[in-house]
């Protein structure tokens, strides 16, 4: 992430927060470069308060900007991806951390919001 240039250290020119734990928000900005922007695509629940002090964003340019599904086309980007997947090159089973059954859903919703899970299943049998 950090690299030296010139003596100085450098940070990242992004940091992409993909967790939903508010907490990750707020460390965000530690890791950016001047000028660097933090993307927010977790979603951390309703209320969750990141803190950081906004004038050390202005005063060496950084930005955050919220993505909610990019830019994403589903018409054109799902079947895409299954395209993708279906050939081997999309590796999707590798970000699955748990698989549950429905009657443990709130077991799997705690799960990820602990912030240890990377993306649970619910599988309906």
């Amino acid at each position: 992430m950090a690299r030296r240039e010139g003596g100085h250290r450098r940070g990242a020119d992004a940091v992409i927060v993909t967790v939903g734990v508010a907490a990750a928000y707020t460390d965000a900005e530690r890791y950016l470069a001047y000028g660097g922007k933090v993307v927010m695509v977790g979603m951390p629940a309703t209320g969750a308060i990141s803190e950081y002090e906004a004038a050390n964003f202005a005063a060496v340019g950084q930005s955050m900007i919220g993505s909610k599904m990019g830019d994403a086309v589903i018409q054109r980007d799902i079947p895409w991806m299954v395209d993708l997947y279906a050939q081997g090159r999309l590796k999707l089973g590798e970000l699955i951390s748990g698989r549950w059954s429905l009657d443990k859903i709130n077991e799997a919703i705690e799960d990820t919001k602990s912030g240890s899970a990377k993306r649970n299943v619910i599988m309906f049998k």
